[in-house]
């Protein structure tokens, strides 16, 4: 009786130790992609994405649509802000009926705008925070030529045989009809019931 109880506390110290070794790798994964995503170094960025998505979207197309976004115009600048490594969370390892392993990791995103060729009056504004505020970001100007934005963004770690056994990752957006044509129908209501769980401990923090 004794041992059966000593491997069974074995197995279960393993099995921890394997939790733990793939929630590291999704952390350090993870803040990686964040540190590409400020450097503007997309390519390092697909390499880290989930491969589904380029069966739907060519990866020239993908590094377009990040240079329009993040290397701005004649019209406004966008920086991305450093984020606090300490402010990166990882859930525990789940696995579907499908033996596809994933996991959620969940960090702040900061980015500034500016406005190059006009100074923003109050009207403006207030136009712009609400428009902000529908895409669930909190948004102030710091002065008439400049907005700084937040939102606590979540990523899809995933591991399957599409990916190698490998860790591979997706930005959550339920709204993005590419997300709900790649992600289980499992995984995609275990991620919205952790996103807003995760908005609501949040909350309840800043209050």
């Amino acid at each position: 009786m004794k041992r059966l109880i000593f491997l069974f506390a074995l197995i279960c110290c393993g099995w921890i130790a394997a939790q733990s070794a793939d929630q590291k790798k999704i952390l350090e994964d993870s803040q990686a992609f964040m540190s590409m995503f400020q450097k503007k170094d997309y390519q390092g960025m697909l390499d880290m994405t989930h491969p589904a998505i380029f069966e739907k979207i060519d990866k020239k197309t993908m590094i377009d649509g990040f240079k329009r976004l993040l290397e701005g115009n004649d019209e406004f600048t966008i920086e991305i802000i450093d984020a606090d490594k300490e402010m990166f969370s990882v859930s525990d390892i789940f696995t579907t009926a499908d033996n596809i392993k994933y996991a959620f990791s969940a960090y702040p995103m900061k980015m500034k705008m500016s406005f190059l060729n006009e100074a923003i009056d109050d009207e403006k504004k207030k136009m712009m925070l609400g428009l902000m505020e529908a895409q669930g970001m909190k948004a102030r100007f710091l002065n008439d030529t400049t907005m700084e934005m937040s939102k606590q963004s979540m990523i899809l770690a995933l591991n399957d045989k599409s990916t190698g056994n490998t860790w591979k990752y997706l930005n959550y957006d339920e709204a993005n009809p590419l997300y709900i044509s790649i992600v289980p129908v499992e995984v995609m209501k275990k991620a919205k019931e952790y996103y807003v769980n995760l908005l609501i401990k949040q909350k309840g923090n800043a209050n």
